[in-house]
């Protein structure tokens, strides 16, 4: 019997899992103990938390486990997790709620202790994960719990794998060797200990693929094939399992799951809340367009929304002339058509605030891609790849092109194209945390820009 070559199995990971589950359900329980005792509650009624903890502990694991929430993080980000958790937890939401409802048992709860728990609890397993993950990190910046691997590919493509790897020090992944040769690949294998084997290139040379899996098979070595559409930036590249066969996807919706609750849940509470916030100073400015100029106080515009259908985009109305033609000529330096009212407006964005009111509706978002005329998109579609690609989300009232200086009249081919490759990036990179900085930053420096005419 052939005595496998090397790579190593460790236990350090099935440990952490553990750990992991012991520490969530510590955690779950706890939540709703120490609630309990901030909202005392009937004596009477004490059992019927602790049943609710160890029922909602019970379907947490289990969803947690099939949601793969407890494999190894090593490859993953801590906002891939914490969607993840948000998920798994929304689910056991559902589930509790549906009991409740078949048991009639939901007059039983505080629910001022039930919605606090809620709520609570999610955030305490993110902050107990990203202390998990800082900790990880610190251990691999030490050189503990690292894991080696081998690049098996063609140069190209094996350098931009190393590059993309050694952005993302926290996996503490220590690259051993890159070779193209099969023979070598075996060797490198026999005499190190290597954890990882990541095959690229496979698409152009299956037959050294099959080859190379085969002989991989007799090592302890994780072997990942990596496909170039990933390595060369292609538009949100994923997989998908349609039946049992896996499928590449490429250029589909980027919102799909928890990712499409947490947007949609940002666009409804946040827009409702500035929407209301702003009311009173929507309803002057309104006034002084009434009264400074002649026309009506809104403009609709009609633009490319989600997936190319056209929306009417609202904006206080900021020029004598409302041009929504076929041909449309862009607002410029001290445009004539401007009001002096409109100027104001426009410098300060404030004639965009009507747009929330697309939020509440479905058609917009808060942040995406700024929608463009639809005269300019029939012409830019035509010039620049993958223009139509920021249809696949909702525009949005402010966006990554826009906290990054493209913003406002875009007089050249070249400007145009920065803001489609920010706007692409935005939409293959997209996470609450990135909505929530371009939020901020708008606030910090998007009212006043100098180059909004």
């Amino acid at each position: 019997m052939n005595t496998p070559i090397s790579g190593r199995i460790r236990p350090f990971s099935n440990e952490l899992a553990s750990l992991t589950r012991v520490l969530d359900a510590l955690l779950i329980w706890l939540g709703l103990k120490v609630l309990c005792q901030l909202y005392p509650i009937d004596p009477a009624q004490a059992d019927f938390y602790q049943y609710l903890s160890f029922i909602s502990i019970t379907l947490y694991l289990l969803v947690a486990n099939f949601r793969s929430v407890y494999r190894s993080a090593r490859l993953e980000g801590y906002f891939q997790i914490a969607q993840k958790i948000i998920g798994s937890w929304f689910i056991v939401v559902f589930a509790l709620i549906a009991l409740a409802f078949l048991t009639k048992s939901s007059n039983i709860y505080s629910r001022v202790i039930i919605s606090s728990w809620l709520i609570l609890t999610p955030a305490l397993l993110i902050a107990e994960r990203i202390v998990i993950f800082f900790i990880l990190r610190f251990m691999r910046a030490q050189g503990s719990n690292s894991r080696t691997y081998i690049i098996f590919g063609n140069q190209e493509n094996s350098e931009l794998l190393q590059r993309m790897i050694s952005q993302t020090p926290w996996t503490g992944l220590i690259h051993s060797s890159t070779t193209e040769n099969y023979d070598d690949l075996i060797s490198q294998i026999s005499d190190k200990h290597i954890d990882y084997v990541f095959i690229t290139n496979a698409e152009n040379n299956p037959e050294m693929m099959h080859k190379a899996i085969a002989g991989l098979s007799d090592s302890t070595a994780s072997v990942y094939i990596v496909p170039q559409l990933f390595l060369h930036n292609t538009f949100d590249a994923g997989w998908v399992t349609l039946g049992k066969t896996p499928m590449i996807t490429v250029n589909d919706h980027p919102f799909y799951g928890s990712h499409w609750v947490l947007k949609k849940l940002e666009d409804m509470i946040l827009g409702s809340l500035i929407f209301l916030l702003t009311l009173p100073l929507m309803l002057l400015i309104a006034i002084g367009i009434k009264l400074s100029s002649k026309g009506p106080v809104l403009f609709k515009q009609r633009r490319y929304g989600l997936n190319g259908e056209v929306i009417k985009v609202l904006k206080f109305r900021t020029m004598r002339t409302l041009d929504d033609s076929n041909v449309v000529i862009q607002a410029s330096k001290d445009d004539p058509r401007i009001t002096k009212l409109g100027r104001i407006l426009r410098k300060t964005s404030l004639d965009e605030l009507p747009q929330f009111w697309n939020v509440l509706q479905g058609t917009m978002s808060i942040v995406g891609p700024r929608p463009h005329a639809i005269a300019h998109n029939e012409e830019y579609r035509q010039l620049i790849a993958g223009y139509m690609l920021r249809h696949k989300v909702k525009p949005g009232i402010t966006g990554w092109a826009q906290v990054n200086g493209f913003r406002g009249e875009t007089e050249t081919l070249d400007k145009m194209q920065s803001r489609v490759e920010y706007d692409l990036f935005y939409i293959n990179n997209w996470t609450l945390a990135l909505d929530l900085k371009i939020i901020g930053l708008t606030i910090l420096k998007g009212f006043v820009n100098k180059s909004a005419y």
